[in-house]
């Protein structure tokens, strides 16, 4: 292992994931100096349940979780999702340059409110439509949660949830739109799998909420004890 790894970095030397320069041989993280600054870990304070970043404070509720309780019960991520972050995700997500991959795993070991996160029975990655899967050939959500809980694959399910109704991309539409264009597009093809299960949603990125949430309500509806929720990144 110690040699093929050897030969790795000698064939493919390590560079930045963003600005591209040269980086030290085996770096954990392949983002220089200047670039890491600018991806903002996840820290508190933060909503206990949605994990919003707050303004100040210790971690508590924030207003719209208050108002109106979402089906899960909390959401975690690793970074915010903001003009620099936004590269790396769009890197992995349209291009399927996983070359990151390893670069997630090491950040997300250093975001504490991750530790608030049960653990899960199931591993339940956001579910694509078959026909957008077919034409991005991955599922990014399904890849993370490999990634991310490599000692867990056991728990992985990918056929517990499903995208069953075809839905208009998420990127342009107001929260009330994507509500409504995500209501009834998931189904849980197996309920008796899920009666008593405390399950982990995965999905790339946390934005308003909309999809993780009417995926929870699905889940909750169909027999699960808890859910709760991971993203790589979310908006701030």
């Amino acid at each position: 292992m110690a040699l093929a790894r050897s030969l790795r970095e000698l064939c493919f030397p390590a560079v930045c994931l963003l600005c591209r320069q040269g980086l030290p041989a085996f770096s954990p993280i392949h983002l220089c100096p200047g670039c890491l600054p600018k991806i903002k870990l996840i820290g508190s304070p933060i909503c206990r349940c949605c994990g919003v970043e707050l303004m100040g404070g210790d971690d508590h509720l924030c207003g719209p979780c208050l108002k109106h309780p979402p089906f899960f019960r909390r959401a975690r991520a690793v970074f915010r999702y903001d003009d620099d972050s936004a590269p790396l995700l769009y890197a992995f997500k349209f291009h399927g340059k996983t070359v990151g991959c390893a670069t997630f795993c090491a950040l997300a070991k250093q975001v504490a409110p991750l530790a608030d996160l049960a653990v899960a029975d199931l591993i339940v990655p956001v579910p694509l439509h078959p026909r957008r899967l077919r034409a991005r050939g991955f599922n990014q959500a399904l890849v993370l949660a490999r990634i991310l809980f490599s000692n867990e694959v056991a728990k992985i399910s990918t056929n517990l949830l499903v995208r069953s109704r075809w839905t208009d991309p998420q990127t342009t539409l107001t929260g009330r739109e994507r509500r409504r264009n995500l209501n009834q597009a998931f189904t849980a093809p197996h309920p008796e799998r899920l009666v008593g299960r405390r399950l982990l949603l995965i999905d790339d990125v946390f934005t308003t909420g909309s999809t993780v949430n009417e995926c929870a309500k699905v889940l909750i509806e169909n027999g699960a004890a808890s859910v709760e929720v991971l993203t790589l990144a979310r908006v701030r």
